[in-house]
């Protein structure tokens, strides 16, 4: 099985470790393969640990035994837009990480989300007041 780092995030995310000459920038949701070696070498470099431990991104074919941080779930654009939709967000926002919460108000502008609950909750975790977003990207659009 190969080993691939996928971008969960709503942010694009560059991946550069010079050691194993790695530089890539990686849209959401797009994934790259990678040797076991080049796994190996990305584990030490704190850089790339940060985006694992942040949940911008996740990796995927490791055995369980070759992991080497337990990161809790990650909650990736799909599932966090499909909780805003569906009003299963409260539980989720108060422990997500700095790029869920990202993706939780990207999402919620994108998708004009003016649920007084939903706002409030955003405004509250991510420090971000939906509704003035969304008037401000209306504006921007507009001209």
């Amino acid at each position: 099985m190969s080993i691939r780092i996928k971008n969960v995030s709503t942010s694009l995310v560059s991946l550069y470790v010079p050691s194993i000459r790695l530089n890539r920038e990686l849209n959401p949701g797009r994934a790259i393969p990678v040797t076991d070696e080049e796994y190996e070498e990305l584990t030490f470099d704190p850089g790339f640990m940060a985006l694992v431990n942040g949940h911008y991104v996740v990796i995927e074919g490791v055995p369980a035994e070759q992991q080497v941080a337990e990161v809790g779930p990650v909650f990736d654009a799909g599932k966090i837009q499909n909780m805003l939709l569906n009003n299963d967000f409260a539980k989720f926002i108060v422990n997500a990480t700095e790029a869920e919460k990202e993706s939780a108000v990207t999402l919620a502008v994108e998708h004009k989300i003016t649920n007084t609950g939903l706002v409030t909750l955003i405004k509250k975790y991510c420090d971000v007041d939906v509704i003035d977003a969304i008037a401000k990207k209306h504006d921007a659009e507009e001209k």
